[in-house]
C-alpha cells in the first residue's frame, strides 16, 4: 500500500525535490517548471498540493511566478543577511558611542554574541511561512482591511488564557494588540509623559525605551539593578527626590542583566507604588522563555498599579511585529485612542497569523523547545565563563541573555571596539545605561549565539590576545 502523506507535508516535499534539483543545476535559471496541471498529474497528487508546492519556492526566493506564463526558476537565492547580523536598533545605538558595524556587516561578519534577537534555528520550526501562505489565501476580507483598533479578538481571547497561565486576570477587553512591544511601549510613553516629567527606568535596562522617553523630552533616572531586582533603596530616595510617576522595569528575563525580580522584592516595590501613586510598566517580552511560574509583577498586582507589556517578536520572529499590551479598565479607551492616532490600527494579517500558530498545536512544544534549548544554552554559557575568568551578574536557570564582565576590562565599549578589528562584535554595557558618556565593564551575551563552539573559541583566543595586548 502506497504512503499516504498529510497534503501539507507532501507539498513541502516536492518543494524540497525542486529545490535539490535547481541547486544541483538540473534546473537552470529562466527554465519553466511543469504547468501545475502537468505536475500533479506526473506526481500523482492534487492540485492544490503543488499550488502549495509552487507557492513555498516563490517564498523561499527559488522561482518566481510569470502572470499567464507559469512559473520559472530564479536560482540558488542568495542568503540575505539574518536578523541576528544586522540589527540597525544595537547598530544606532552603538554608533552613539563610537562603535560602528557598518564594515563589519558588510563584509559578512560571524554572528555577534550580544545580539538581542535569539538564532534563527532557534525559531524555523513554527513554519511561520505555512500559516502565513494560509491566512493570506483564506479568502477573507477582513484580512484587507484595516482591522478591529483593540486588535483581532481571537487572538487577545488567546493572550488573555495565556495571562491566566501566569496568574494574571485579564479579559479580553483589557488587552490591546500593538506592532511588537516596542510600539506598545511608544503608546504609553505618548499618553502618560509630558516634556520635563521624571520617569524611572532600570540601569542596565532597554535602550530602545530610553531613546523613546528622551524624544517626549522626559528626564530619565536610572534605577541600579541588582540580581534579585530594582534596588528599593535607591528608589525610594528617587522617588522622594522626583515624584515620578511611571516606571519601566521587567520582572524576568531581564535585558540585559538576566535576572529575575525576587517575591519579596516584588511585594516591596508593588506596596511602594501603591503608596507613591506610581504605575510600573512590566515589560515581559521575553516571558516565553522564562516557565510560567516565575514571579511578574503584573501577576501579584492584577494591574492595579502595573501595565504588562509582552510580545511574540522573540518567540515566532521579529518580521511578524505582534505585540500587546494588558491594563486595568480605567486606561484602556485612552491608550486605544493613542494608538489610533499614531498607526491607525496594528496589522490584522499579522494578528491572525499569530493566532493560527498558537492556536493550532505547535506553539506550546515550541515554547517548551525554546525554555530547553535556553536552559541547556544557559549551562553551557556559564562553564565558559567560568573556563576563561569572566564575571557574571547572576546565574539564571534559563534567560536568552548574561550580563558578563571579562578579566582585565574597565571599559566595555573600549575593548569592543578593540575586537571588532579583529572581527568579533560584542555588545557593550554602557549603551543599556540611561546616562550619556557612562562606562561600563560589562556586555550583554546571548547565550544562543555562545552554542557556536568553533566561533567561540576564536572570540575567546581574540579577547586573550587582546587582554595580553593591553
Amino acid at each position: 500500500m502506497a504512503t499516504r502523506f498529510p497534503p501539507d507535508l507532501l507539498s513541502e516535499q516536492i518543494a524540497n525535490q525542486i529545490k535539490l534539483q535547481i541547486r544541483q543545476g538540473d534546473l537552470a535559471p529562466g527554465a519553466k517548471l511543469p504547468s501545475l496541471r502537468h505536475y500533479s498529474q506526473i506526481k500523482g497528487v492534487a492540485k492544490n498540493t503543488v499550488v502549495q508546492a509552487y507557492e513555498l519556492l516563490v517564498a523561499d526566493g527559488y522561482v518566481e511566478p510569470r502572470h499567464g506564463s507559469g512559473f520559472y526558476v530564479v536560482g540558488v537565492p542568495q542568503a540575505p543577511v539574518s536578523a541576528e547580523r544586522w540589527a540597525p536598533a544595537l547598530d544606532h545605538a552603538l554608533a552613539g558611542i563610537g562603535i560602528d558595524r557598518s564594515a563589519f556587516h558588510l563584509a559578512g561578519g560571524g554572528h555577534s554574541v550580544g545580539e538581542g534577537l535569539p538564532p534563527s534555528a532557534w525559531l524555523e520550526n513554527c513554519r511561520l511561512d505555512r500559516y502565513m501562505h494560509k491566512i493570506g489565501r483564506s479568502g477573507l476580507g477582513s484580512v484587507f482591511r484595516y482591522g478591529d483598533p483593540y486588535g483581532y479578538l481571537p487572538l487577545r481571547q488567546s493572550i488573555s488564557q495565556k495571562l491566566g497561565a501566569y496568574g494574571i486576570e485579564a479579559r479580553s477587553d483589557q488587552i490591546i494588540l500593538t506592532q511588537g512591544a516596542y510600539q506598545a511601549v511608544d503608546i504609553l510613553i505618548r499618553h502618560m509623559v509630558r516634556p520635563g516629567d521624571t520617569v524611572l527606568v532600570d540601569a542596565p535596562g532597554f535602550y530602545p525605551t530610553f531613546n523613546k522617553l528622551s524624544l517626549q523630552g522626559a528626564r530619565i533616572i536610572g534605577v541600579p539593578r541588582t540580581p534579585l531586582g530594582p534596588d528599593l533603596v535607591f528608589l525610594k530616595r528617587a522617588l522622594r527626590a522626583s515624584r515620578a510617576k511611571l516606571f519601566f522595569t521587567q520582572s524576568v528575563g531581564h535585558n540585559p542583566t538576566g535576572s529575575d525580580i525576587s517575591a519579596e522584592t516584588a511585594r516591596e516595590l508593588l506596596a511602594l507604588a501603591a503608596s507613591a501613586g506610581l504605575t510600573i510598566v512590566d515589560d515581559d517580552a521575553l516571558a516565553d522563555y522564562k516557565p510560567g511560574h516565575c514571579a511578574r509583577l503584573a501577576s501579584l498586582d492584577q494591574l492595579e498599579n502595573t501595565i504588562y507589556v509582552g510580545s511574540f517578536s522573540k518567540s515566532l520572529s521579529s518580521v511578524v511585529r505582534v505585540g500587546f499590551l494588558a491594563c486595568a479598565p480605567r486606561h484602556v479607551r485612552e491608550l486605544v485612542s493613542v494608538k489610533t492616532v499614531l498607526s491607525l490600527n496594528s496589522s490584522p494579517f499579522a494578528e491572525r497569523t499569530v493566532h493560527a500558530v498558537i492556536t493550532e498545536g505547535r506553539f506550546h512544544k515550541h515554547v517548551l523547545d525554546l525554555q530547553q534549548r535556553t536552559r541547556r544554552a544557559v549551562k553551557d554559557a556559564l562553564r565558559q565563563f567560568g573556563k576563561h575568568g569572566a564575571t557574571v551578574f547572576c546565574t539564571p536557570e534559563h534567560s536568552l541573555f548574561l550580563w558578563g564582565k571579562l578579566p582585565g576590562v574597565e571599559d566595555a565599549a573600549a575593548c569592543t571596539r578593540a575586537l571588532l578589528e579583529r572581527g568579533f562584535a560584542l555588545t557593550p554595557g554602557a549603551i543599556f545605561l540611561p546616562e550619556p558618556g557612562a562606562v561600563s565593564p560589562w556586555f550583554r551575551f546571548n547565550v544562543g549565539f555562545m552554542q557556536d563552539a568553533e566561533r567561540m573559541s576564536a572570540l575567546w583566543r581574540a579577547i586573550a590576545t587582546q587582554q595580553r595586548g593591553a
